[in-house]
């Protein structure tokens, strides 16, 4: 392991820390009294006691001790050309990323590890959901060295932020009580405590609400861990995000890798003037893949906040965006069949480098995509919509937690979208030798060593 540099000592147990803590859960609740009657019965006293729980120490003592053997065989290293991580005892496992291939590097603070002042240093490189590499665990203070230097390396900001920057933030420390306010009044939750009284008014048993809750309750806390103390920090092009009750994040999002805005106000947050900010962001996928980062960047906020937020991404400003007035193609009154209840409010406005598209009267939505970044344009007509000649265009971009549709507009009109974004500018194309990228992409995922 030279030239390696070593994670915790403490890394080989918190890798499996829920295990244990399940199997102790399981222990506690099925042996705890059968062993008490066994003591009664077997009138066990203080030093019988004192043997078993001498036992137990020289137990863990003997887990701690195999740990470190896997623990030796584990560490980092950061080249000049990609960050490197190992570790395996029998088989060892390498996997490296190059810097021009890493697209954020994000400070994770788990629930357990942070207990011990722990942290681990994500590193999110371009492929697939697997092509991350997670650097588990190290002092919280070298974490965010590690993640500091990693950064001057894919040439992101020089100067590390604290943990609690007091520079100009897009996104101050949401209060509390408005995370929880906005998490109960979204429509899953509502749902879900709705649900949780069908069984008082009806005939229906409590375990009809299991499904619901094994559906909505991951989304739920998502969302509440997702928004907890979150703040936001733009330095330069790169946004610093904090957030996470139980697993504390710093995740640092690139705007050159931001290729669509959603500007959304759930129903019920109109009562309290509050709306959402989200991005597809390259490389980070849906949000099904839990282990990326959140990809909004305010998930519950003033309009003030989502405003400057809109504003500070570009390149249109949120007044832009959320001006129907000024749109240049609206649904026509023929939409109202297929859509009667917002088709006043479904617009698309192309404007240079950007098409926004707007619906919703309950909820509001508003879409902006940069053209250059639209991968593929669907001219989509349903036998309704070819009744009433209307059609919708799909723009289909990378995988991200919202898809854009400019929906119900005229036939023509939908054609001429199309004509016109076809016409976009498009950005370079990377000419590289085809047998060199055969040979990198490897580099993304697991490679096994025999021995060592």
């Amino acid at each position: 392991m030279e030239g390696y540099r070593r994670i915790h000592r403490l890394t080989p147990l918190l890798r499996v820390w829920a295990f244990v803590l399940a199997l102790a859960t399981i222990a506690l609740f099925n042996f705890t009294m059968p062993i008490y009657h066994w003591a009664q019965r077997e009138n066990v006293g203080a030093r019988e006691i004192a043997w078993a729980a001498a036992g137990a120490v020289a137990a863990l003592a003997v887990i701690f001790a195999v740990s470190q053997i896997w623990w030796r065989r584990s560490g980092f290293k950061i080249g000049e050309e990609e960050v490197e991580v190992r570790r395996g005892v029998l088989t060892n496992q390498v996997r490296a990323a190059r810097y021009d291939r890493i697209q954020a590097v994000d400070v994770i603070e788990s629930f357990a590890p942070r207990i011990f002042g722990l942290a681990s240093v994500r590193i999110e490189a371009a492929g697939n959901a697997q092509s991350a590499i997670d650097i588990t665990y190290l002092p919280r203070d070298e974490a965010e060295e590690v993640r500091a230097q990693l950064l001057r390396r894919i040439g992101g900001p020089q100067k590390q932020l604290p943990i609690d920057a007091s520079g100009p933030n897009l996104v101050p420390p949401i209060p509390i009580r408005r995370s929880l306010i906005g998490t109960a009044f979204q429509m899953s939750t509502l749902f879900t405590i709705a649900w949780a009284f069908v069984p008082i008014w009806t005939d229906l048993t409590a375990a009809a609400i299991i499904p619901v809750l094994v559906g909505f309750l991951p989304r739920i806390w998502r969302t509440i861990d997702q928004s907890w103390r979150f703040t936001c920090v733009k330095e330069g092009e790169m946004f610093h995000l904090t957030y996470g009750l139980a697993n504390r994040r710093r995740q640092a999002v690139p705007r050159s890798r931001i290729h669509a805005v959603q500007l959304r106000q759930p129903m019920f947050w109109r009562l309290f003037g509050w709306w959402t900010v989200s991005v597809v962001v390259a490389g980070y996928g849906s949000e099904r893949n839990k282990q990326t980062g959140t990809s909004k960047l305010l998930p519950v906020g003033t309009w003030e906040q989502a405003k400057a937020m809109v504003d500070a991404i570009g390149p249109m400003t949120g007044s832009d965006l959320t001006d129907l007035a000024g749109a240049d193609y609206r649904s026509p009154r023929s939409a109202r069949w297929v859509s009667p209840i917002d088709w006043r409010r479904q617009t698309v406005t192309i404007r240079d480098g950007a098409v926004a598209a707007t619906a919703g009267r309950l909820g509001r939505w508003y879409q902006m995509v940069e053209t250059p970044h639209i991968q593929e344009l669907a001219f989509e007509q349903g036998p309704l919509q070819r009744a009433l000649g209307l059609a919708n265009v799909d723009l289909d971009m990378v995988p991200g937690p919202f898809s854009v549709s400019l929906r119900d507009v005229g036939e023509a009109q939908a054609r001429e979208i199309v004509d016109k974004l076809r016409a976009r500018e498009l950005p370079p194309m990377q000419v590289t030798d085809p047998l060199s990228d055969a040979a990198e992409e490897p580099e993304l995922a697991p490679r096994l060593v025999d021995g060592d």
